[in-house]
Formats: C-alpha cells, sequence, structure tokens
C-alpha cells in the first residue's frame, strides 16, 4: 500500500502529487492554515500533513499502517517540522483534541458503513476546539451512473498487489442502485493459503452527505466539486465538504 501511494503512475492509494498541491493552496486560501492545528485523518505517508505543515500548521497525522506512517516519520527534517505522527485506529482510538481543522480525504469516509460513519463524525465533533472545521471528500453520485458489474479471474490480479509470491485472483464487483453502493470482492487463491477481501463505497449526493453532516451536529456545511473548492454541479464527481462545529 506505501508503494502505490507513492506511485504517481495510479491513483489507487492518492492523488497525483500535482492535485495534492492544488488541494493543499486550495483550502490554505479558505481557511489560512498557518497557525492552525490540524489533525490528519487516514495520512498514510504523510503526503497531505507535509504539505499542511509547509503551510505553518502544527499536524497530526493518524493511520493504521505502521509502514506509512514510519515513512512520514524519515521524512521530518527536523523536530520544528510542525509534524507528529501516531499509529491508530481513527474508529477505535483517541483522536486527541481542540483541533481547529480535521481532515479525511480521498474517501475514506465512503468505506465506512452508515453506522460507522455517523459515530465517526460525532467523534470527531468532539475532537474539534468551537469554531472548528471538518474537511473531507466523497465520490459522488454521478459517478456511480458509470459504475459497473463487473467478474475478473486473472494471473496475480492487479500486478502482484495483493502477495509477493504466485497467486490468482478472483474479483466480483456487485452494484446496489437504490442505495448507491458497490463492493468489490477479491478472492485470493495462493498455493498454501487462501483469503478474500471485501470492499465498499458508498456513493453520495449533496443532500445525503449535508443530511449525514448535520445529523452530527455539523452546521455552516459548504459543499464544493472537489477539494479544490470550485462550484459543485450535477456532474461533478466529487463531492468536497467544510463543515464546522458550533
Amino acid at each position: 500500500m506505501l508503494s502505490l501511494h507513492l506511485d504517481q503512475e495510479t491513483p489507487l492509494a492518492s492523488r497525483p502529487v500535482e492535485d495534492i498541491d492544488r488541494i493543499v493552496r486550495a483550502l490554505d486560501g479558505k481557511l489560512g492554515l498557518n497557525g492552525k492545528r490540524i489533525c490528519d485523518l487516514g495520512c498514510g505517508p504523510g503526503l497531505y500533513s507535509t504539505r499542511f505543515a509547509a503551510a505553518g500548521a502544527d499536524v497530526l497525522g493518524i493511520d493504521l499502517s505502521p509502514g506509512s506512517v514510519d515513512f512520514a516519520r524519515a521524512q521530518l527534517a527536523s523536530e520544528q517540522s510542525g509534524q507528529r505522527y501516531r499509529v491508530a485506529d481513527y474508529m477505535r482510538d483517541p483522536l486527541g483534541g481542540d483541533y481547529d481543522v480535521v481532515t479525511l480525504i480521498y474517501f475514506d469516509f465512503c468505506a465506512l458503513s452508515p453506522d460507522n460513519r455517523a459515530s465517526l463524525l460525532r467523534k470527531i465533533l468532539k475532537a474539534l476546539r468551537n469554531g472548528g472545521c471538518l474537511v473531507l471528500d466523497v465520490v459522488s453520485e454521478a459517478s456511480f451512473s458509470v459504475v459497473e458489474e463487473t467478474l475478473e479471474i486473472e494471473q496475480n490480479l492487479m500486478d502482484g498487489f495483493w502477495s509477493p509470491g504466485q497467486y490468482v485472483g478472483i474479483h466480483r464487483r456487485w452494484i446496489y442502485p437504490e442505495e448507491t453502493v458497490c463492493v468489490d470482492h477479491y478472492g485470493i487463491f495462493e498455493q498454501e493459503q487462501s483469503f478474500e477481501i471485501f470492499n465498499w463505497m458508498q456513493y453520495f449526493s449533496p443532500e445525503r452527505l449535508r443530511e449525514e453532516l448535520e445529523d452530527a451536529g455539523f452546521s455552516n456545511i459548504q459543499l464544493f466539486g472537489s477539494l479544490n473548492l470550485e462550484p459543485i454541479s450535477d456532474t461533478s464527481c466529487e463531492i468536497g465538504a467544510i463543515a464546522y462545529s458550533a
């Protein structure tokens, strides 16, 4: 996964760095990141955290992957870099608090169940100081309209992503139109073992995203066509959101 985060040829785990740069510039222009306390959830190898810190923010990055966090820490130039990293599960572990901004970027929110989304939003709200904000992005229903059910059976599916050894991979995608949800099921078969992975993806309308944020207690919810903060439209494939605590 770390190699996919850093790979500029594929968007499987992270955006290209020029897109990340544009997003951070847009957020800096909107929020004024200098001096802000930021918690970057699902920070990976620090691609956003590093740029938030360069804009003058004090950043805590939280990620489940020790490899990604170790990489992020190794990039720190000094203890005065404005960045700290912690290996943790943001669904289960404490987040700390008194943040000006909490970020959840690159569609992490879409992979959670409705109950987990609601629980996480309430947890984030408690971690924000009054007037602080959550920044997140989701995939939109416009994107869902082009998703198709698929079946693939392939030697070393996804170019060996699932195992360093030889394996056969089966990928099956199911679509649930009424819920605007799809699930990708991967079955991986090695010589000595096999395992399966289910990846769920919720697609959002602006109304649904706004409703979930309001139900959790957020206010002054601003929706955009992406985290570049361009105006949202019916054809926007992403939705960027900035939602404030009371």
